[in-house]
């Protein structure tokens, strides 16, 4: 068993915790699948593209391969041969770690007791309102990239035989009285756990190293099922995940588990193929392994700089994270049991009861509003027919995720599944976290150097939740991690409390710094590496969907609509804004916060109101007025610009406003004199 002082870790893979060296030559890994693999059968008849699929004939027998442009050196599948002294480390089928020391009753495995965590669940979990969107403004895609990329690192199995199922107590407002919360326990390293002098240790099923493995699988048969010859991964009809048996498939089993997780996986398999096509057409002698092998480490390398320059910023903080200052052999990366079972299940308190698909106008597109609970593991037929990724990258993006705090959705706390089996999402993490022998919020602060609470008071400033903590639990010592970190003040700067802050970014620093394949490290060539740093979640969503429109950072909520001539209002006009203006005569309007304004073709009328605004030009000849552009607050952005600069702007004055020409588009400033505009008023976006 390894103890260490820096921690992170994920959610447990099992469907009852919710999965919410240098190569000569062609530098191939002999973990790499090498030519024609089988395929799966495809949905209503349509056939998984093959070596002249949709994306054109790139099949390794038609073509000789050809030299790597540098030495970059590709990882394995199942995540081993990673560290030079440890072949094994962060492999699939290893251990993970801890931050503190095991808690077990007898010292070895056998859980400790306490209240019913069902109790726990209704005292501080249902206590106050969880339908209560986040005061910081973060979108609903902070808690679908965390499952994403938890599913890329955790999947811990259950036995199935080892019953540690949760009875609801009588009383219970929702459950009848002795119904069953099922839960077995984790499945552990054979050297640990009854029979041994070693506390019981879980194993994790998949590569624990952000290698994008929920994308390509952890094993190589994994791989090979999902690809094809000439180097893409397979598709179905539409363009969308493979099918099989109605369901979709991808790297990791769970991907249907709801539509915003499919959403992601359908988005970086048409990435994939994106990066083979444009590989292809600049190396046309590349075999399909070489295609596949150098998209495949092109794709996990923006999965793992989205998730540090996007994602954690936005959860822990901007500065919370040391820089990237190379790799360290000393680091030791493997994920903790602290991170797995607690810190990264924080996603489970913003998650959403509600999904829907929208269209590019904001619309929300028919038939497509569900609940949470109807969706779990639904057909690819639904999820096709109800917006299918397109429209669900665009919710995600428009849909404030709820609050951080103790609370989640009834969909995941009071679902009974079929009676008299229920689902309680807390009660679950609440008794994984026994199950796995994890310390209490106290004992964990201390084990990473934090003093310990001494009062209820001193964790939370929620009445509700300090009631509840008081009645489930008694003494402060007894508090849970994971309820006690929910609960916690969150840091300002970050959407979580300093508990789990510290398990997030001790982890995620050395997830990173122990990698020798980290992205940064790998041997890309200059240009690939400053295109992989320059290449945002937005971006990828651009090149990869129908959506014209979005935000830069996708993490924070936008509001989707149109102009007036549009007819879509805003759902929230307190909120950030996407105003997306119709071709021929229209009026945008923002809202009183930063708001995003797409000029369609012709003549715009444009007011931003408040905030610093961004008024996007980028679909042909427009003639705009902006009514209230402020010079050194807002921005004329550009889009599709090419060559075109700050050189290229004709800048001159009309009756006490201002005329800007670029391109084909002529713009008139109201109020703004030719002086007060300099080149920071103006983006050139490529």
């Amino acid at each position: 068993m390894r103890q260490l002082k820096r921690a992170f870790g994920g959610k447990d893979g099992d469907h009852e915790d919710f999965h919410f060296g240098n190569f000569s030559q062609h530098f191939f890994s002999p973990h790499q699948p090498h030519g024609p693999n089988g395929s799966h059968p495809s949905h209503d008849g349509h056939g998984s593209h093959g070596g002249h699929g949709a994306h054109g004939p790139h099949d390794g027998p038609s073509c000789q391969p050809g030299p790597q442009p540098v030495k970059i050196e590709y990882r394995s599948f199942d995540g081993s041969q990673n560290n030079r002294s440890d072949s094994t480390l962060n492999a699939a089928g290893t251990e993970f770690a801890r931050i503190g020391t095991a808690h077990f009753a007898d010292g070895i495995s056998v859980p400790l007791g306490g209240n019913n965590p069902r109790t726990i669940s209704n005292l501080v979990v249902g206590a106050g309102d969880a339908d209560v969107a986040n005061p910081e403004g973060v979108s609903a895609f902070m808690y679908a990239w965390g499952q994403f990329i938890d599913h890329d690192m955790t999947l811990t199995r259950t036995d199935g035989v080892n019953d540690i199922s949760v009875v609801v107590p009588a009383g219970d407002p929702v459950f009848p009285a002795g119904s069953i919360i099922r839960i077995t326990r984790a499945v552990i390293d054979p050297t640990t756990g009854p029979g041994t002098s070693n506390p019981a240790m879980a194993v994790n099923s998949n590569s624990a190293w952000l290698d994008a493995s929920m994308v390509y699988g952890s094993s190589a048969a994994t791989a090979a099922s999902l690809r094809t010859a000439d180097g893409h991964m397979k598709t179905s009809a539409g363009d969308n995940l493979p099918i099989v048996n109605g369901m979709v498939v991808a790297g990791d089993g769970r991907a249907a588990e709801n539509p915003a997780l499919t959403a992601l996986q359908t988005l970086f398999v048409r990435e994939h193929n994106y990066q083979v096509d444009k590989l292809h057409h600049e190396h046309p002698n590349w075999s399909g392994d070489q295609l596949y092998n150098y998209a495949r480490a092109i794709v996990s390398a923006e999965i793992a700089n989205i998730t540090y320059s996007e994602f954690l910023p936005n959860l822990v903080g901007k500065d919370a994270l040391t820089p990237y200052d190379g790799y360290d052999p000393n680091v030791d990366p493997h994920l903790t049991l602290e991170f797995v079972a607690a810190a990264f299940r924080f996603g489970h308190s913003i998650v959403s009861g509600e999904t829907e698909g929208l269209a590019e106008n904001g619309e929300v597109i028919a038939g497509s509003e569900e609940d949470l609970k109807d969706v779990f593991f639904q057909p690819a037929a639904n999820f096709i027919d109800n917006g299918g990724a397109d429209g669900q990258l665009r919710h995600l993006a428009a849909d404030p995720s709820q609050a951080l705090d103790a609370r989640i959705v009834e969909d995941l706390r009071n679902f009974l599944v079929d009676a008299p089996v229920s689902m309680d999402l807390a009660a679950i993490n609440i008794q994984r976290a026994r199950d796995l022998g994890l310390g209490t919020l106290n004992q964990t602060r201390e084990a990473l150097g934090l003093d310990p609470y001494t009062d209820f008071s001193q964790i939370t400033s929620d009445p509700q939740t300090l009631a509840g903590l008081k009645a489930a639990y008694g003494n402060v010592n007894n508090v849970g991690l994971w309820t006690g970190g929910l609960s916690e003040n969150h840091v300002p700067g970050a959407l979580v409390g300093e508990t789990f802050q510290a398990i997030l970014t001790m982890q995620f620093e050395a997830l990173r710094d122990g990698d020798r394949l980290w992205f940064e490290n790998q041997g890309f060539d200059a240009k690939t590496l400053s295109e992989i740093k320059g290449t945002t979640l937005a971006d990828i969503i651009l090149r990869n969907t129908d959506t014209k429109h979005i935000q830069d950072d996708v993490f924070v909520t936008y509001v989707r609509h149109t102009g007036l001539a549009g007819g879509v209002e805003s759902e929230d006009p307190d909120a950030r804004q996407i105003v997306i203006g119709s071709d021929g005569t229209d009026t945008l309007i923002g809202g009183p916060q930063g708001d995003y304004l797409f000029a369609g073709t012709g003549k715009q009328t444009m007011t931003g109101h408040a905030g610093a605004d961004r008024f996007v030009f980028d679909s042909g000849a427009t003639k705009a007025k902006i009514t209230d552009f402020d010079p050194d607050v807002d921005l004329l952005v550009f889009k599709h610009a090419r060559r075109l600069d700050f050189r290229d702007v004709k800048i001159s004055g009309n009756h006490g406003n201002t005329i800007v020409q670029v391109g084909d588009d002529w713009i008139e400033l109201t109020g703004v004199r030719p002086y007060e505009l300099s080149k920071h008023d103006f983006l050139f976006d490529v």
